[in-house]
């Protein structure tokens, strides 16, 4: 399921709607909880209902449009002066502004039945909603810089990303070029197609999981041409992969990263075994490939390597936290990869 943004509820202008929304919510709670007295209904009922929302809707606004910023700042001896003046006025003058509205209701409604709203003890009530909406304000802030942040860290990943998927199969390409093979032509129009998802079809926090399965599918085939099918190459896709979303470019990190370093001992077959399947809401992938246990990587001082695994981890992390198990294993000449990842 493509995850909802909730984040976007709370930029303009949205924001306003959300706001608007959730003070119309709490009207219409006071009336079905039976927040007034029995005597009241029709406009007199309205009247006070109004009343009792705009109580809890002035505090709340006057504390963190006047106070909250004052303690953002960290000036708190201002911030301490400016929230014992607010509630001094509120106990004052909120009665008599509460008095005025209805006061209103029964100069345009003609209503007889409207409560004194002086005789209210306020004192108790402004600190608590004042407090409650600190808190309240505070936190939600948080969290949206919180996934601000996160999605900054997720951008800066991404734009690492594809170069490293363009060098890696550059380098491919130069490899036949310069050998002027015949499948250098099928290959530019392979490699297009898989810069034209990358570039412009992963924009987005997710994608169709089917998207991202014909990304995998058209790698494999590029690199089955690059082979001339001297290796032993098989990927098999399980399950209902419809009306899914996954975040993009994750698991193409690992399935390029077993042709990068798959190998075999002289003699015998080498081999790229690749098996994505879908239950529920459970994608697995296993990737399994041969490696030759003689084989000493030579170490490079021109160039750093890992960057695509290391990418991946850390975008795993960031966008499924406690939804991912990452396994891999390596024995003399196997190197596998199990990936689980909850889409939900």
């Amino acid at each position: 399921m493509k995850q909802f943004d909730w984040t976007r509820l709370f930029t303009w202008p949205n924001k306003v709607y959300t706001q608007l929304g959730f003070w119309v919510i709490v009207f219409f709670l006071y009336i079905a909880l039976k927040e007034y007295p029995q005597r009241m209904s029709g406009i007199t009922l309205t009247c006070l209902v109004l009343q009792e929302t705009l109580e809890l809707i002035i505090p709340c606004y006057s504390q963190n449009l006047l106070v909250l910023p004052l303690l953002k700042r960290r000036k708190w001896l201002w911030a301490g002066l400016a929230y014992v003046l607010q509630l001094l006025i509120l106990i004052k003058f909120l009665p008599y502004l509460l008095n005025g509205i209805g006061q209103l209701f029964v100069a345009v409604f003609h209503i007889s039945d409207v409560v004194d709203w002086r005789d209210q003890h306020f004192a108790f009530t402004m600190v608590a909603f004042t407090i409650i909406a600190t808190f309240t304000k505070a936190g939600l802030d948080r969290l949206i810089r919180d996934k601000e942040q996160r999605e900054n860290e997720l951008r800066h990943l991404k734009a690492q990303l594809n170069p490293h998927f363009l060098f890696n199969t550059l380098n491919n390409l130069y490899g036949l070029s310069v050998v002027e093979s015949k499948k250098l032509p099928g290959l530019m129009l392979k490699l297009s197609d898989l810069l034209r998802y990358s570039l412009y079809d992963t924009s987005q926090h997710y994608v169709a999981l089917q998207k991202e399965v014909d990304y995998i599918t058209n790698y494999v085939e590029l690199e089955r041409i690059r082979l001339s099918g001297k290796s032993d190459i098989q990927l098999q896709v399980t399950g209902d992969i419809d009306e899914k979303y996954i975040a993009p470019l994750l698991m193409i990190v690992f399935v390029e990263n077993a042709f990068k370093h798959f190998s075999a001992l002289k003699g015998k077959p080498a081999f790229i075994h690749i098996l994505l399947s879908v239950e529920d809401d459970r994608l697995h992938l296993d990737i399994t490939n041969s490696v030759d246990p003689e084989y000493v990587p030579v170490p490079s001082t021109k160039r750093k390597g890992g960057l695509g695994l290391e990418n991946a981890r850390q975008r795993l992390q960031l966008i499924y936290p406690g939804q991912h198990q990452l396994i891999v294993r390596k024995s003399a000449d196997i190197f596998e990869t199990d990936l689980i990842i909850e889409l939900t």
